[in-house]
């Protein structure tokens, strides 16, 4: 929706790397391809450059393959570990990938990642816990024109302390 608001582009990141084959190897006890950083980063820059369009790229984790140089801003979608287990186990994902999904969510993974390889001016938390799209695209599209990012102070771990749901997951 947001490429579409910008009149931009849309690019699922592992969809990408998928249907170009930019993998070097498949991890058996993750299910997982392990991605070619090298042959990604060079498609990707390509595709940055020879576009005339924004490029909205869907990841969880662009730091290795988007250079700081190709991004203008880095939206972090968070949500609380419960409401992302439940919607998760929804999606009939595995019970280890929903494990090592909350758990990153929970320890502030991506953020931190963001945060620490881009400019922390580059980076934006959106919590999408209770939060439709079309609002989660408005707060996104108002940063992008030049208004202030809101500033979250999000601590999964306080918030989940005494959630039986969360420990339930974890025991």
């Amino acid at each position: 929706m947001l490429a579409r608001d910008l009149n931009g582009e849309y690019l699922s990141l592992g969809k990408y790397i998928t249907g170009r084959r930019l993998f070097s190897k498949f991890d058996d006890r993750r299910r997982t391809r392990v991605v070619d950083m090298a042959k990604t980063r060079k498609r990707l820059r390509r595709l940055v450059t020879l576009s005339n369009r924004p490029l909205i790229v869907d990841t969880h984790h662009p730091e290795g393959i988007i250079t700081n140089k190709m991004v203008t801003f880095i939206f972090v979608l968070r949500c609380n570990p419960v409401i992302l287990m439940r919607r998760l186990r929804r999606k009939k994902w595995s019970s280890e990938k929903v494990r090592e999904n909350v758990m990153a969510e929970t320890l502030d993974s991506c953020y931190i990642h963001a945060r620490s390889y881009y400019s922390n001016r580059k980076v934006a938390q959106l919590d999408t816990s209770h939060s439709s799209v079309k609002r989660s695209i408005k707060t996104a599209e108002s940063i992008l024109s030049g208004g202030e990012a809101p500033i979250l102070k999000i601590n999964w771990l306080r918030t989940l302390e005494n959630d039986a749901s969360f420990s339930n997951f974890l025991g």
